[in-house]
């Protein structure tokens, strides 16, 4: 499901974490039932301390052959990207 922010644009991901507890996107939901795939994860997610105060984990990875910037918050449960300018 996509929440609008003027900062973030909530999404829904699917993801599965390895049995040493690291964390993979595999797939961006749209809210049409269409399915991205995450191509593959360029990085080790990185701690990302937002402009607003919010510690996030920001994960690099290819969707579509294009770099994305993907978020998640643990302490919320939710994945966001940057909206498009």
């Amino acid at each position: 499901m996509f929440e609008y922010n003027t900062k973030r644009l909530y999404i829904t991901v699917i993801a599965e974490f390895s049995p040493e507890g690291d964390l993979f996107p595999v797939e961006i939901r749209l809210d049409d039932g269409m399915a991205i795939p995450v191509d593959r994860r360029l990085v080790k997610p990185l701690d990302n301390l937002a402009k607003d105060g919010s510690d996030a984990w920001r994960f690099l990875c290819m969707v579509e052959g294009m770099p994305m910037k993907l978020f998640y918050d643990a302490s919320s449960y939710r994945w966001w990207c940057e909206p498009a300018a």
